[in-house]
């Protein structure tokens, strides 16, 4: 051990050695610091859609739950709170009015804050800590409206009367069953009792409400799911909040991509540093073997420095990645107003397997093919390379970096997208460049007179490209991403998004509807809304203990909302057959409703409306984007085929600042039901905009990352640059000429990697914003013209200043060298 250590120590002494140790320092740096800097903005942007459950976890039944679930959790050290809602007529004199009367404890909310207001017209205000107090209830403006009420006024709720105390705006759960018809009203629980409302023939629903750590969370969870009755289930954004659960889970692929092509460079520069140390360990190996060193004690002796290099840069990386991370956690908090929580350690191991698959995917496979070679080889410099060996190095470094990219995404299809790229963006860039600068050089030789007379025969000028392109491609491709990608993203949710559905519109309703919005400067989109009970498949019966997964038994217990119209909706993409196109007979599905009850193309689907049934077959599959705010259905049946079915309709419209103009609305349309989604609308710009910051910190580290690749590849050719200028200097060239052919080569490098990079970024980023984020194609030139120009810049001054010191020295030094 003492002589393994005693030899890594003078391997030290080159610098091959320490600029991989840097190299891998970046790279674990980089990953650990992007780790621990997207668990925290993936947990804040969770916490922050569990605001709208109300709790981290909440446990629903329609029937009085269990105690023992609120026992285990407070052992646990949870909070709790608890809330009961269902229908309730609230009167006032002679009016009478059908209510969501919600009951609840008064630690409601856990997450997430409840608004209210002086007056129906008043600002919407935090509660601050305020509930309820006993003999109190806060109600939304629509009860005012139906009773005639203000605040201060006395309401009947079955055997009690209390006071309207404030106007509720805003409770965190309430996005949660958007579609509630009835006002809601908020009540102190310990109300309740006296009411005599709650019987067990109530459609009530009973909630328990649980927060805390994210681990006693999972803990409590996996606890109480084996003992949940078939009343009750525990409620998830997925189902819950599919707006906001696809917004987060779009959030989660910017993120996770912005960190795969900090891996990709780090990456690239352990592949240049390794190749250049194993090249210089060449005279070493040779002599080891000829004073008789088996090739197990060559690899041992080898691979114990590798593994000391990694473990070294893994602590290192791990240490200054985990400080990074603080201060561009605290600079996003700031810009964002509030304070991120804390990361997993989950990226602390991520940072060390890191360095160990770096090395063991590139250089390890490097070192076989060393120890492997005969010491006469070695010395002659004819390295061997049997086709065998190169086909095993091949696949361990697509291995490799397989496993890098999955590490750091989590997901098989993104990793999988971007080796893909990755291999052909290599392939093109390695043929594109030797066909440029074989044209480059037949020019100069035309044109100049030979002024660039190594670029087109030389392997090392197509290297230098195919990397610089490499580090330019992430970091443009990155740039896509926080500008191009993210600012389409935030159009798929304008500042007039909708904020307000209207829903229970009759027919008759709606010329008058749209006549009211007229001087608004609003058109309104009116869809029919047919609800309507699944009841066979392809004239089977359908059953609901067919199914095993509880989502999909909830779906088939009540009602789907059905709709029929002919414009192909715009927040939808179609994926299988066709539109209606004229048609009057077909059904239209969304795909995951589809996926879940086991229908699909050309299955019968029958529907019981109000008695009346309807059948028809499923001629086309969509996908449906949740979070565009716009009225989306599961199925859609061709134009004017249900218009004998009772229906109402519904429509979105965007109120913004002009909230009086709701209230007016229900006075002259009291049927119609304005249900606000404002809260969700806000929470999805939210997530952009923290996705936006978060995406520009990743950026800095990607940034390093570059850099330390374009300095890796030229101290990999650094050895050969030297011969090459002593040569030179030797026939006679002077410190001019040598500056100029220096400054011209990098800067025609740095140009063409730079327009390779632009042009493989723009069609990468268009790939990923089809197939990934589920975007439009855009066509931007811009990157290309300023990549070529940075490329230029870039790749010339560092060059340059690489090879600045050589300029100086005498050309017998420099052969000594």
């Amino acid at each position: 051990m003492n002589l393994l250590f005693k030899h890594w120590q003078q391997r030290w002494r080159m610098p091959e050695l320490r600029l991989l140790l840097l190299a891998l320092i970046v790279s674990v740096s980089v990953v650990t610091a992007v780790g621990f800097f997207t668990s925290r903005v993936e947990n804040a942007m969770q916490a922050q859609a569990r605001q709208l459950l109300g709790g981290d976890l909440v446990l629903t039944s329609a029937r009085p739950l269990d105690a023992t679930y609120l026992q285990r959790a407070k052992a646990l050290g949870l909070e709790t709170a608890e809330t009961i809602s269902f229908p309730s007529m609230a009167s006032r004199g002679d009016k009478l009015q059908l209510t969501q009367l919600k009951a609840a404890s008064n630690t409601y909310p856990l997450r997430g804050d409840l608004k209210t207001a002086a007056t129906p017209d008043a600002p919407s205000l935090l509660a601050n800590g305020q509930f309820p107090a006993r003999g109190e209830i806060w109600a939304e403006a629509r009860l005012f409206t139906e009773l005639a009420a203000k605040v201060g006024d006395a309401v009947n709720l079955g055997r009690s009367t209390f006071t309207l105390a404030r106007v509720l705006t805003e409770e965190p759960d309430r996005s949660s069953n958007m579609f509630q018809l009835a006002p809601v009203v908020l009540m102190n629980m310990d109300d309740l009792q006296a009411t005599e409302l709650l019987s067990p023939a109530s459609r009530a629903r009973f909630n328990q409400l649980f927060a805390g750590k994210a681990a006693v969370i999972q803990q409590f969870q996996k606890a109480i799911e084996p003992q949940l009755k078939p009343t009750e289930r525990v409620r998830t954004l997925d189902e819950d909040l599919a707006s906001v659960q696809e917004t987060l889970q779009r959030a989660t692929r910017f993120l996770g991509l912005a960190a795969l092509l900090s891996v990709v460079l780090a990456g690239a520069a352990v592949v240049l540093t390794s190749a250049s140390l194993m090249r210089r360990e060449l005279p070493a190996v040779a002599v080891l073997k000829a004073m008789g060193m088996s090739r197990r004690q060559v690899l041992l002796d080898h691979a114990f420095s590798l593994l000391l290099t990694a473990l070294l840069a893994a602590a290192i990386g791990v240490a200054v990645g985990f400080v990074l991370q603080f201060a561009l956690a605290e600079w996003l908090s700031q810009l964002v107003g509030k304070a991120l929580p804390a990361p997993s350690l989950l990226p602390l191991l991520s940072g060390v397997l890191t360095a160990v698959v770096l090395l063991l995917g590139f250089a390890l496979p490097q070192l076989l093919r060393l120890v492997n070679t005969s010491p006469m080889q070695i010395l002659q410099g004819a390295l061997q390379r049997p086709q065998q060996s190169l086909l095993w190095v091949g696949a361990s470094l697509l291995l490799a970096v397989f496993g890098l990219l999955w590490l750091q995404a989590r997901d098989w299809q993104l990793a999988g997208m971007l080796l893909l790229g990755l291999i052909v963006g290599t392939v093109l860039f390695w043929g594109l460049a030797t066909a440029a600068l074989r044209l480059v050089q037949a020019l100069s030789k035309r044109v100049g007179g030979g002024w660039l007379p190594s670029l087109g025969r030389s392997r090392r000028a197509v290297l230098l490209v195919v990397v610089f392109a490499t580090g330019l491609f992430a970091l443009l491709l990155l740039t896509t991403v926080r500008t191009d990608l993210l600012n389409r993203w935030a159009e798929t949710l304008p500042a007039d998004a909708p904020d307000h559905f209207l829903i229970n519109i009759q027919p008759a309703e709606a010329a008058p509807l749209q006549a009211f919005f007229k001087p608004h400067g609003v058109e309104l989109n009116l869809y029919p809304m047919i609800r309507g009970r699944l009841v066979e498949i392809n004239g089977k019966p359908v059953r609901v203990d067919d199914y095993e997964n509880p989502r999909a038994q909830r779906l088939l217990e009540r009602e789907f909302n059905l709709s029929s119209f002919a414009e192909f909706p715009v927040s939808n993409v179609l994926l299988e057959g066709q539109w209606f196109a004229g048609a009057t007979q077909g059904l239209s599905i969304e795909q995951e409703i589809g996926a879940m009850l086991q229908f699909g193309m050309g299955d019968k689907l029958t529907f019981d409306v109000a008695g009346q049934r309807f059948s028809d077959t499923v001629t086309s599959v969509r996908e449906v984007r949740w979070d565009s705010m716009q009225p989306n259905f599961f199925v859609i049946a061709a134009p004017n085929s249900m218009t004998q079915m009772p229906q109402t309709l519904i429509t979105s419209v965007h109120f913004g600042e002009k909230k009086a103009l709701v209230t007016e609305l229900i006075q002259q349309f009291p049927s119609i039901t304005a249900i606000d989604v404002g809260a969700v609308v806000t929470q999805i710009r939210s997530l952009v905009e923290q996705v936006s910051f978060a995406v520009q910190g990743i950026f800095v580290f990607t940034l390093i990352a570059g850099v330390v690749v374009l300095i890796a590849a030229l101290q990999s050719q650094k050895a050969e640059r030297r011969r090459e200028l002593a040569i030179l200097k030797s026939l006679g060239a002077g410190r001019a000429l040598l500056q100029r052919r220096i400054w011209s080569e990098f800067l025609l490098l740095g140009a063409l990697a730079g327009a390779l990079a632009g042009l493989l970024a723009l069609t990468a980023g268009n790939v990923l914003a089809y197939y990934l984020f589920d975007l439009g194609i855009s066509l931007n030139i811009v990157p290309l013209v300023v990549s070529s120009l940075i490329g230029s810049v870039l790749v010339g001054v560092a060059g340059y200043w690489n090879l600045r010191g050589l300029l100086q020295v005498l050309p017998l030094s420099l052969l000594k060298s």
